[in-house]
């Protein structure tokens, strides 16, 4: 990674911190109790592990900003802004984990969410593009983000994998810029605070891809808000097409799993079993190959936004987005109707 490099310890660190706080809350009770349909588990299991996930980042900057690996204006140049977005998503999603709330309401929270890092965020400017239009873009791509990253959360590592591998495209974009040549001028401290969370995820994975701790709403709403403060900074860094191409593996399948339900009439705020990787699990598939599938797409996303020439960045999104969406159409028209012959 280009950009300087932080010390061995701050690089474990949250590792091993993030997989501790998982074993604590593994004992808080909290469970994700199965449902007899969309959740694959037979029993209940931990969740809300996105709790420690969220917890080493916020420890993790604190002991970045004490070592002097942040600027002393991070907490004021915008990367203070997405922590706190992050952290506060995490609170409506650990809310919805331990109390359960209507999707609507959940809906309403997080738009809130993106709404206000929109507004006291860093502001991403488009050329042709008054001010509030681009302010309401952002918040529109924040409640994607925040949603598509819950709706992909339903498979051991895939969700929470895949985001790590997307915050660490993001700190290897960001790392290249200077304080003095950085659009918003807090690139450098935000490429250190999505590697971390990086790392923190990982110390997660190390119980979830055994099945024995969930990330929940909290972790899934939580990092979908911190991968799209991130990405609006890329995208204001290099450009909007850079920032949307990280997040393609997630943003083909979330749209067009809604545009098929919208077609058959089915209700698009209910929980169900129609994304792609549900399809594989449905099919037998185990979690572990699932993941990694969408660890592939991811990193082969990220390298692609990563060393991508600006100038190609678009053709390359539209590029990518239409082989993503003919392999999502080529699995729906067979082994999507497989499953439903099979009454699977």
């Amino acid at each position: 990674m280009s950009g300087p490099f932080l010390p061995l310890a701050t690089l474990f660190g949250p590792v091993l911190l993030s997989a501790l706080l998982c074993g604590l809350v593994i004992r808080s009770g909290i469970r994700d109790a199965p449902d007899g349909g969309r959740k694959t588990q037979a029993a209940p299991v931990p969740n809300s592990g996105g709790v420690a996930i969220l917890l080493t980042l916020a420890l993790s900057a604190w002991g970045l900003s004490a070592a002097g690996k942040l600027s002393p204006l991070w907490m004021e140049n915008g990367t203070g802004a997405i922590l706190a977005a992050a952290l506060v998503a995490g609170v409506v999603g650990l809310v919805d984990d331990i109390r359960g709330m209507s999707a609507r309401v959940k809906l309403v929270l997080v738009i809130a969410v993106a709404l206000a890092l929109a507004v006291f965020g860093p502001q991403l400017e488009i050329d042709g593009l008054a001010p509030v239009l681009a302010m309401a873009g952002v918040a529109l791509w924040l409640v994607i983000t925040m949603n598509a990253v819950n709706f992909m959360d339903g498979s051991n590592g895939l969700a929470m994998g895949s985001a790590a591998i997307m915050l660490f495209w993001c700190a290897d974009i960001l790392s290249g810029a200077t304080a003095g040549e950085a659009v918003f001028g807090l690139q450098p401290d935000l490429s250190a605070l999505c590697l971390a969370a990086a790392l923190a995820i990982s110390g997660f994975l190390i119980w979830n891809l055994q099945g024995r701790l969930y990330a929940g709403d909290v972790g899934s709403i939580g990092i979908g808000a911190l991968f799209g403060g991130a990405s609006i900074v890329v995208a204001g860094e290099r450009t909007i097409w850079t920032a949307a191409i990280l997040f393609l593996p997630f943003l083909v399948d979330v749209m067009l799993t809604i545009a098929w339900r919208a077609r058959a009439g089915q209700s698009v705020m209910q929980a169900h079993r129609e994304h792609a990787y549900q399809l594989l699990l449905r099919a037998g598939w185990p979690h572990l190959s699932v993941a990694v599938i969408w660890w592939g797409l991811t990193g082969l996303c990220g390298y692609a936004a990563a060393t991508m020439p600006d100038e190609w960045a678009m053709a390359t999104f539209f590029g990518l987005t239409g082989i993503g969406c003919a392999a999502w159409l080529a699995q729906r028209l067979t082994l999507g109707r497989r499953l439903k012959a099979a009454g699977l």
